[in-house]
C-alpha cells in the first residue's frame, strides 16, 4: 500500500464513508471521522491534520490513521487526533491490513518530512505490531520508550446465550447483588432507567457530567474538570447521536435522575465511557444498579463485547471476563535531545508513582507530575 496525507477538508470528506466502516468493524470510536470531526472543530491553530490514507495497487482505499501534527508544545510530535480524550487508539483497517497501512503511513510521513519529529502513540494495544512497523520504518532507527501500561477491562458477550446465562458465569455473590440491589430500590422507590433522546440529549449530557463530576469532588480531580473537555464530548454525543451509536442512559428515582451512563456502540463494540452518581445516593448502588441495566441491554441488542475502557476500578472487572493490556508509546531519535526528555519524563512519572505511596511524600510526587504530565493533549 500506499498512503497520501489528507489536510483539506474536501479531502478528508471524500474518504469518509469507507474510513466509518473500518472504524466500525474495528469497535473504536476514537479512529472515526466523527471523532477526528470533534477534534478539529475544537483543535488550536498550531495543529496540522494529517489523515494518512493507505490505498492498495487497485486504488481502493485499504485503512487509516487519523493523525495530526501538533507544533503547539515541546517537543512536536505527530500524534492521534484527539489523544488526550481517546482511551484505545489503532489503524482504522482490517486487522490483517493494519501493519501494512502503518507502514505506508509512515513512509508518508517521512516523504513529506515529519520523519524527524516525535511519534507519540498513545493508548496502543501494548502487544500490537503495526506500531511496531512505524519504529522500524523510522530513519535513522529509532528509540521507543513504553510508559503508561494500564489493564484494560472487557466482557465477550458473545460467550453468552442471554441475561441468566451471564448470571450464572458469575459468583453466587455478584448474582445476589445484581438482583438485591435492583430489587430493594424498585421496592421503596419509582425507577425508570431512560435513554437519551435528539430531543433530550443537551439536557441529559449536563446531567451526567454534572453527577460525575459530584461524585469526584469526594475523590480528587475529574478527567471532566475542564470545561473544554466537556464541551469536545458534547460535541462528539451529539455526533454519536446522529449515527445511532450514543448510549446515554440515567437511572431515573421518583423522577429524578441520581445516575448516568455515557458511551455508545461503534459497530460491535458498546463502549463505557463516564458514568456519575449522585453521592446521597451511593448506599443504594444506583451507578451498580445502571451499570447492570447497561450490560444487561448490550446484551440483548446483540453486542460482541462490552469495553469498559480505561480505569482500572474494581467495579469493572467485576462484570468483565478478559483485560488487554494498552500502553503509551513514544518514538524517537535515539541519544537525541528530544529523547533525553521522553526518557527522563518516563522515569519520572515512576518514580513518583513510587514517592505517591508514601504520604510523607506525597507533596514532591505532585512536583514531579507537574514537570512531566503524563497525558498528551
Amino acid at each position: 500500500m500506499k498512503a497520501a496525507l489528507l489536510s483539506e477538508e474536501s479531502e478528508i470528506g471524500a474518504i469518509e464513508d469507507e474510513w466509518r466502516a473500518f472504524a466500525e468493524l474495528r469497535g473504536c470510536a476514537f479512529v472515526t471521522p466523527e471523532w477526528f470531526r470533534c477534534w478539529s472543530r475544537h483543535r488550536p491553530d498550531s495543529a496540522t491534520p494529517l489523515v494518512a490514507a493507505a490505498r492498495r495497487a487497485d486504488g481502493s482505499l485499504g485503512g487509516v490513521l487519523p493523525l495530526i501534527f501538533d507544533a503547539a508544545r515541546r517537543p512536536r510530535a505527530i500524534r492521534f487526533a484527539g489523544a488526550a480524550h481517546g482511551d484505545r487508539f489503532l489503524p482504522a483497517a482490517r486487522p490483517e491490513d493494519e501493519v501494512e497501512v502503518a507502514a505506508a503511513a509512515m513512509s508518508a510521513l517521512r516523504q513529506a518530512g515529519y520523519g524527524r519529529y516525535m511519534l507519540a502513540l498513545n493508548h496502543v494495544d501494548a502487544d500490537a505490531d503495526w506500531w511496531r512497523e512505524m519504529a522500524s520504518a523510522t530513519r535513522p532507527a529509532a528509540a521507543i520508550t513504553e510508559q503508561q501500561r494500564s489493564q484494560m477491562a472487557y466482557l465477550e458477550l458473545g460467550a453468552f446465550d442471554d441475561w441468566e446465562a451471564y448470571l450464572a458465569s458469575r459468583s453466587r455473590n455478584f448474582r445476589q447483588q445484581v438482583r438485591r440491589f435492583d430489587r430493594a430500590l424498585r421496592r421503596q422507590h419509582e425507577v425508570q432507567v431512560r435513554d437519551s433522546t435528539e430531543a433530550t440529549l443537551a439536557a441529559d449530557i449536563s446531567r451526567v457530567f454534572e453527577l460525575h463530576l459530584r461524585r469526584w469532588r469526594l475523590h480528587g480531580d475529574s478527567s471532566l474538570a475542564k470545561p473544554q473537555t466537556r464541551s469536545f464530548l458534547r460535541s462528539f454525543a451529539e455526533d454519536a447521536q446522529r449515527r445511532g451509536w450514543l448510549r446515554l442512559r440515567l437511572l431515573e428515582v421518583d423522577g429524578a435522575p441520581v445516575a448516568g451512563f455515557f458511551g455508545w456502540r461503534v459497530g460491535g463494540s458498546y463502549a463505557f465511557y463516564q458514568s456519575g452518581f449522585d453521592p446521597d445516593w451511593a448506599k443504594r448502588k444506583v451507578g451498580f444498579v445502571l451499570l447492570a441495566a447497561t450490560v444487561r441491554s448490550a446484551l440483548e441488542e446483540g453486542a460482541e463485547e462490552f469495553d469498559m475502557l480505561l480505569g482500572e476500578e474494581e467495579y469493572k472487572t467485576r462484570f468483565t471476563n478478559a483485560t488487554r493490556t494498552i500502553e503509551t508509546v513514544i518514538v524517537t531519535r535515539p541519544r537525541s535531545p528530544t529523547h533525553a526528555l521522553v526518557a527522563g519524563g518516563a522515569l519520572a512519572r515512576r518514580y513518583g508513582r513510587r514517592l505517591a505511596a508514601r504520604p510523607a511524600l506525597g507533596s514532591v510526587a505532585r512536583a514531579v507530575r507537574r514537570v512531566w504530565p503524563a497525558r498528551d493533549s
